[in-house]
């Protein structure tokens, strides 16, 4: 019996500067939003970090420092962002890189993000056991998925939205629902002082 999915989603994928959040910053941030049924709708820019992207960085997503010399800064983007995001739950390849960067960012800009999340890598161990690696390559791969742009928020989070739409569709409802993550309060790793 399949279980009909009543929840809307928010897949998510960020570029980033590298980690933690709290050095660090967002380059590129694409959304495609899903209402349990379909993609409905995408949204994807560019960020301006404040910061140079380090050169392995740059090399890795294809984003360069003059690229994002003229893209809005979060600040910019942050209520537009957060409206795509408000009342779904955000998914994520490993929600626990993008959940974070997200909270810590809207919080510098004095909005509590707190929604429930769904890592797409917990759920396709569950969904699709036995393979060997779970990353978004490697599954797209192995699912025949055109993963055009990989390391691009756009590409990685359009890849994603179809792993997940591929989920509900052959009867992974009742799987997600299952693992949908309660709000976690913001948490800001402490830098290390090398003296």
């Amino acid at each position: 019996m399949e279980v009909a999915v009543k929840n809307k989603f928010a897949i998510v994928d960020i570029e980033t500067t590298g980690s933690p959040a709290n050095s660090n910053g967002i380059t590129e941030i694409a959304i495609v939003l899903h209402n349990g049924k379909e993609i409905e709708g995408k949204y994807e820019t560019l960020i301006n970090p404040g910061m140079p992207i380090p050169p392995y960085v740059a090399h890795l997503t294809n984003i360069s420092n003059k690229m994002v010399a003229s893209a809005p800064d979060f600040s910019e983007v942050a209520d537009k962002v957060f409206n795509l995001l408000e009342d779904r739950i955000f998914v994520a390849h490993n929600v626990g890189f993008d959940y974070p960067f997200m909270q810590y960012f809207f919080a510098k800009n004095g909005i509590k993000f707190q929604t429930e999340k769904l890592c797409t890598l917990k759920l396709t161990r569950k969904a699709f056991p036995g393979l060997e690696r779970y990353g978004l390559d490697f599954l797209c791969k192995a699912m025949e998925i055109d993963l055009a742009n990989h390391h691009r928020a756009g590409g990685d989070a359009y890849a994603t939205a179809i792993i997940f739409d591929r989920i509900i569709n052959h009867g992974g409802g009742k799987l997600i629902d299952s693992m949908i993550e309660k709000p976690a309060p913001l948490v800001v790793k402490k830098k290390k002082v090398y003296k």
